[in-house]
């Protein structure tokens, strides 16, 4: 059975076992719900989008070799757009990617989270992103403004709205191309302190373009690209400045040739075969209504798009929502707010979209794209009701349990070995603050995952259902959507349609097709070093926590995560280091000089101590991370290093390398890495560009942040600076 905890409980339960857990008191008043919500749209009415011409655009190449390198090269338009997302709603205006050659070819139209890029291992690739958020779409034009409110008092904030930064999320790059906040240029040309893009990759750029180069030197995986510019990267993305890239190599393709794994989605569609790997990118929105005049009449003032569809984002930081410190603070509007959590759910950019499947195997690449909203991804046997399930009291009545999981990789690729996850475990935590679940997702983490509807009778519906609260791991119900949350006043006023945040999509099983080859498991003898092109280990874990590096540690670094509040008294998130900056308080600013400087081909261990009451992704760039073990500490006494327990190893589903962590309340997270730092080459493979230092902090600039977008942006990021 589900069981919820609540923040006051898991104090308690903390008290009782001697831990100080003096986390913060995040939530205010629990007496009101947000004061907009999407209208009640009805499920099923989407079919899920595939990848391809007519449905998600992937980029082509350009006829010509890039600049400066000569490696392969594409280009990119980032624009303003509409989609229908839904038959009920108007067109959504939307700002996003657009490949100037999609693969296909022909004029294919912009679509949600279009841009797809598929690239093989150890062949670079350069692009051109042409920012094209102008009126007329020309560098002159007049710019655009943001389609989603921008809270000018945060830092970065008060700049050009139309700007943009590309980060490849997971990428192994240089510093020049990861990205960063710092990274942005505008149509006009105008660009941050960092942008050296053109300079070293493209000195004829055009005015409105920026070039970035990608190594692709790692193993076959799922990363994606998004907008990361400094003080608008949580709007830019909601907003749809985000796709997918997938990364190939040799060890998958021998998967697929000998060991069972469905075909790559790129040759199904062009071969005109059964499509069976899908990506499946999950998103939270809210929608404007035709109420949006009389609920949120400060919106239709700011001039910001107020048609039936258009995207919804909160802009009041409501004081019965999130704590405030000091009252009749005249607080800014638009502000930032702690979270954003939408109340209708998106699958590859469609609502509660339905597809149907042969009853055959399947490959899944999963992503979590919400802002920040964590996820908990289960497979039920519809009812037969319009939902699929029902729930009372937050609990699924006589479910029905799917196929299982089978994970194969996340989002640092392939594990050591596939785990098995049941498709239904309900979220529970327990007093001590460790929770289970089946496949239990943070923001921008991924899997890579068999599902298998072979069995099952033809026209068997299968429901992804997700049910962890928000925020994560203590919720608030006013967060939770589903038909029946008595805690809820403002969800689905009937069943089969949204708000809901429980049902995510619907599989339809049709008849198999073709005989699936055996699925001959990999690694199964959790063996590093069967597949080439994993990085081995860093440590040797013993399975009960403990942990022997395997190479020589040049330092050990002790880190926080922190809540404290900003000048006008929000909330608002830091990460620091052991080191108080005031008495008690380690947090510091995304501007202040970067304390985590590590040495070029450094192994470091990071012991990050979670003083808040949330769980955060905990996002590396430049970096994989091997995660060592977690253990709970007495918060009250930190930082002195008061350890409750014994340490408590990775989960299986993180046997393996990771680029996001999930952090927990009350509990440091070890992690090992190394800090390599990829050259530029030319297309002989060979030939080095320079690389300069980063103009503004010198060094290799990256950051590490929460990947919570409300948290890194207010103000939880720090640099990284591998010197």
């Amino acid at each position: 059975m589900s069981m919820k905890i609540t923040r006051r409980q898991f104090l308690k339960g903390a008290a009782v076992t001697g831990v100080g857990l003096a986390l913060p008191l995040k939530f205010g008043v629990r007496d009101a719900h947000a004061f907009y919500q999407s209208p009640g749209l009805q499920k099923w009415a989407t079919t899920l989008r595939g990848v391809g011409p007519g449905q998600i655009p992937v980029v082509g190449a350009d006829a010509f070799a890039a600049p400066v390198t000569g490696v392969a090269h594409c280009t990119i338009n980032i624009q303003q757009f509409t989609d229908q997302l839904h038959p009920a709603l108007g067109p959504t205006k939307l700002w996003g990617f657009n490949p100037a050659l999609p693969l296909g070819g022909g004029v294919q139209p912009q679509k949600h989270l279009g841009g797809i890029i598929v690239v093989h291992k150890g062949t670079p690739l350069q692009l051109t992103f042409r920012n094209k958020l102008t009126a007329n779409g020309l560098p002159n034009g007049i710019p655009l403004k943001n389609i989603i409110p921008v809270d000018t008092t945060i830092p970065g904030a008060n700049q050009a709205q139309n700007r943009t930064a590309i980060h490849l999320h997971g990428g192994l790059v240089p510093w020049i191309s990861d990205g960063g906040p710092f990274d942005w240029w505008a149509p006009n040309g105008t660009h941050g302190l960092s942008f050296l893009n053109n300079q070293v990759l493209n000195p004829f750029a055009v005015t409105n373009g920026a070039e970035y180069y990608y190594g692709n030197n790692q193993s076959a995986r799922l990363v994606w690209y998004h907008d990361h510019a400094f003080g608008i990267t949580r709007v830019n993305a909601y907003g749809g400045i985000a796709s997918g890239y997938i990364i190939r190599d040799t060890f998958e393709r021998n998967m697929v040739d000998n060991q069972g794994l469905p075909e790559y989605i790129e040759n199904s569609v062009l071969g005109g075969l059964p499509v069976r790997e899908l990506p499946i990118v999950i998103q939270d929105k809210i929608f404007v209504g035709n109420n949006i005049g009389s609920a949120d009449p400060t919106w239709v003032s700011k001039g910001l798009p107020s048609t039936n569809g258009s995207l919804w984002y909160p802009h009041v930081y409501e004081k019965n929502r999130w704590k405030l410190i000091g009252a009749g603070r005249n607080l800014p509007n638009p502000s930032v707010i702690a979270e954003m959590f939408g109340d209708t759910m998106l699958v590859n950019g469609t609502v509660y979209p339905q597809v149907m499947v042969d009853a055959n195997r399947y490959r899944f690449r999963i992503l979590n794209a919400c802002n920040a909203r964590f996820l908990n991804l289960q497979l039920l046997v519809s009812n037969g009701t319009p939902d699929g399930v029902t729930i009372l009291n937050g609990v699924v009545q006589n479910p029905i349990p799917g196929p299982n999981w089978l994970v194969l990789g996340n989002e640092a690729g392939f594990l050591r070995k596939p785990v098995p996850i049941p498709s239904y475990a309900p979220f529970s935590i327990d007093a001590s603050g460790v929770y289970s679940g089946s496949l239990v997702t943070g923001n921008a983490e991924r899997w890579d995952v068999i599902v298998d509807f072979s069995g099952y009778p033809a026209g068997t519906e299968i429901i992804l259902y997700n049910d962890p609260p928000a925020p994560f791991p203590f919720g608030d119900d006013r967060n939770d959507y589903y038909f029946g949350n008595v805690l809820n006043p403002v969800g689905p006023s009937q069943p089969g349609y949204g708000p809901d945040t429980r049902v995510i999509m619907k599989f339809i099983v049709g008849v198999p097709v073709g005989q699936d080859p055996p699925l001959t498991l990999i690694d199964q003898n959790g063996d590093w070093t069967s597949n080439p092109g994993i990085d081995p280990p860093l440590a040797v874990l013993d399975g009960s926590g403990g942990f022997t590096p395997l190479v020589t540690v040049n330092n050990t670094r002790k880190l926080t995560l922190n809540e404290v509040f900003d000048a006008y008294g929000r909330l608002t998130q830091l990460l620091g280091t052991n080191v108080a900056v005031t008495p008690g308080k380690f947090g510091q600013p995304y501007l202040n000089a970067a304390t985590e400087t590590p040495v070029k081909g450094d192994v470091e261990i990071w012991e990050i101590f979670n003083l808040t009451g949330d769980t955060h992704p905990i996002h590396f760039h430049l970096v994989n991370v091997q995660v060592l073990n977690r253990q709970i500490f007495d918060t009250a006494a930190f930082p002195i290093e008061n350890f409750i327990g014994v340490p408590r190893p990775p989960d299986p589903t993180e046997l393996g390398w990771k680029e996001t962590v999930k952090m927990n309340p009350g509990e440091v997270t070890r992690v090992i890495m190394k800090f390599d730092v990829p050259p530029i080459l030319k297309a002989d493979g060979s030939t080095v560009v320079p690389t300069p230092p980063s103009p503004r902090t010198g060094g290799n600039e990256y950051v590490w942040h929460c990947h919570i977008l409300e948290h890194e942006e207010h103000d939880m990021m720090r640099p990284l600076v591998v010197t």
